[in-house]
């Protein structure tokens, strides 16, 4: 929450720091000059406030961010995935979650290089990024591997199909690379703890990567 809102929080910190030292001296008078100085002095604090939040803001987003992709990182994705979990069991709602694998990724890498490689990678969380709502976190976890969380479909047919789509779509744009993805799903019922959850998502995975190009779905 502070992370988030830094520069807000920060910034009217310094005003009420300013504006709090020129009500002090209304009752220590000790000259116009003095009010003029305090005045001044909120306008510095706020400035600073907002510009250090800014800082901080910018700092942790880089902290939490692929510096590859853009996407969000693994740390963030387990700070996140927590906190809806937790909000989930608290609201009695429902949460679906997608993990994903490029198929053969290190086979690519040597025959292409790791330069095509990490463009291939930005391809995918391009269609990734495009295929899914804006209020779905998208995430690379490392290497070839991808993570969606999705806050605004909590069935597990209505996720099926945005993936089995995203598949059909990377599967036809990098045809000359044979490149495809494998996907499983899983959809998270109340009561529900991170680590058990993980560890389904990470079982349903590798069953689609034992059949690879393949969107495989798990339900309580």
């Amino acid at each position: 929450m502070f992370y988030k809102h830094a520069r807000f929080i920060l910034s009217m910190l310094g005003v009420v720091i300013g504006i709090t030292g020129y009500y002090l001296q209304l009752y220590c008078p000790v000259g116009h000059e003095r009010s003029l100085l305090w005045i001044g002095s909120t306008l510095v604090f706020s400035i600073g406030g907002f510009i250090i939040g800014r800082i901080i803001e910018t700092l942790s987003i880089r902290s939490h961010t692929d510096y590859l992709t853009g996407l969000w990182n693994r740390r963030y994705f387990h700070l996140k995935l927590r906190e809806i979990v937790g909000r989930i069991n608290k609201d009695k709602g429902q949460l679906c979650i997608a993990m994903i694998d490029v198929d053969g990724f290190k086979k690519i890498n040597d025959l292409y290089g790791h330069v095509t490689g990490d463009v291939l990678l930005c391809g995918i969380a391009a269609i990734l990024k495009e295929g899914t709502s804006n209020n779905d976190i998208v995430i690379r976890l490392g290497g070839d591997e991808f993570a969606v969380v999705f806050t605004q479909t909590n069935s597990l047919k209505n996720a099926l199909e945005i993936m089995e789509r995203i598949r059909r779509r990377v599967e036809n744009t990098f045809l000359s690379y044979h490149l495809t993805i494998s996907t499983g799903i899983i959809s998270l019922e109340q009561e529900q703890d991170v680590k058990d959850l993980l560890i389904k998502a990470d079982q349903t995975l590798y069953k689609a990567k034992e059949q690879k190009n393949a969107v495989i779905g798990y339900k309580w």
